[in-house]
Formats: C-alpha cells, structure tokens, sequence
C-alpha cells in the first residue's frame, strides 16, 4: 500500500514569512502539532510545536553561565515575546524531508523511526499533496493485522 492511500489532505500549511505567533495560533486552531511551510506551494520546511517550544528556553551556554533562567519566569516571558515575533522560516527544520505520494508505507514509517519524526509531507511532482504521521502508519498497521 501507497502512502497516498493514508495521507491526510488538505493540508494545513504556513507560509514562511508567517511569525511565530501566527504559526503558533494556526497549530493550536487545528489541533495539530506541526505543519509544512511553504513557499510559493513549495515544502520549504517544517515548524513543529517542539521547536517553538525549544526557542523559548534558555539555550545552554545561557545555562551554564547562569542556571537561575531556567527557574526565570520574567526571563522566560521576554523569550516568548521576542520570539513570537520572529518568522517561521527561522525556526523550522529545513530542508524538509519528504516522500512520494508513491512511496510504500513501510518505508514511510521506517524514515520517521530512523530520523526520530512524527510526520512528513507528501509530494507530487514536488507539490504539496498531504501529510502522513506515524500515528496514521500505526493505524494502518493494526488495521492489517486485524484482518488477518
């Protein structure tokens, strides 16, 4: 089986030039953990929850030079507010990993256990076409092994 027989579609998208807090009020709209970005209809990258989460906390050489910030919630509301202004483009992983929409699932699901990710969009001729998630893989999974 494709994973284009298990994708999700439409997807739910963010432009690169989105800010953070954009991007962070469109995640939590949808209920969802992260989405591609895009440019002109082009994966450019991926923007997940973790990764604004990651950008608000103090980074380790602030850590080691003083532990207390991790314990600064003054400190950590200015991080929010600085960082909900910058662009998605500057935290996103990038370049993104996608897959074929021809691709086998198997192998969907064994990219997302060896590179430790939880969804990964789906392409057409390099458009954007769906999402698959490893939860969608799980699924299917336990859906075969019912039937038989």
């Amino acid at each position: 089986m494709k994973v284009k027989e298990i994708m999700k579609s439409p997807v739910v998208t963010v432009n690169k030039d989105a800010t953070v807090k954009e991007c962070g009020d469109l995640l939590e709209k949808h209920g969802i953990n992260g989405a591609p970005v895009v440019d002109d209809d082009r994966v450019v990258g991926l923007i997940t929850r973790a990764d604004i989460f990651r950008s608000v906390l103090p980074r380790y050489p602030e850590i080691f030079k003083d532990e207390s910030h991790l314990m600064d919630f003054h400190y950590i509301e200015e991080r929010i507010k600085k960082v909900t202004k910058i662009e998605v483009s500057e935290l996103m992983g990038s370049p993104a990993m996608t897959l074929d929409q021809g691709a086998p699932i198997v192998k969907a699901g064994s990219i997302m256990i060896l590179r430790k990710i939880k969804q990964m969009p789906v392409t057409k001729d390099d458009k954007l076409v769906g999402i698959v998630a490893l939860e969608d893989i799980f699924r299917y999974l336990m859906e075969m092994a019912a039937k038989s």
